[in-house]
């Protein structure tokens, strides 16, 4: 199939199916006339890629976990613990945010105190 085919079947834009294969995450034949050529079981590829990247998972990330897709060696155990991998990333995005938040309320403060004095 070709290149506007699988976007059409997986719901991922042209644009983002050149980057997964230049990334090395998907392979196409290149036809005679340069059109690339993507075999059906690249439709599966795509799609784990697509949703790997909707829970945030980085490309790098997807690298390591799709060659054992591909084999059909990656369990759903696999995925969970890499899903509570991510969960636990954001916890500690939202607790990094949360300080940050409060040291910027606190610098507000001392700035409108600042500001009061002076007035």
């Amino acid at each position: 199939m070709r290149i506007s085919e699988l976007s059409a079947k997986t719901q991922v834009s042209v644009h983002r199916l050149r980057r997964y294969e230049a990334d090395g995450l998907i392979e196409s034949q290149r036809l005679p006339n340069g059109y690339r050529e993507y075999d059906d079981k690249t439709v599966k590829h795509v799609i784990f890629i697509a949703m790997s990247r909707e829970m945030g998972f980085s490309l790098p990330l997807i690298a390591e976990y799709l060659p054992r897709f591909k084999a059909g060696q990656l369990s759903a155990q696999d995925m969970i613990d890499a899903i509570h991998q991510r969960v636990a990333e954001i916890d500690q995005l939202m607790t990094e945010q949360k300080a940050l938040r409060k040291k910027l309320m606190d610098h507000i403060g001392w700035f409108e105190t600042q500001q009061r004095k002076s007035t």
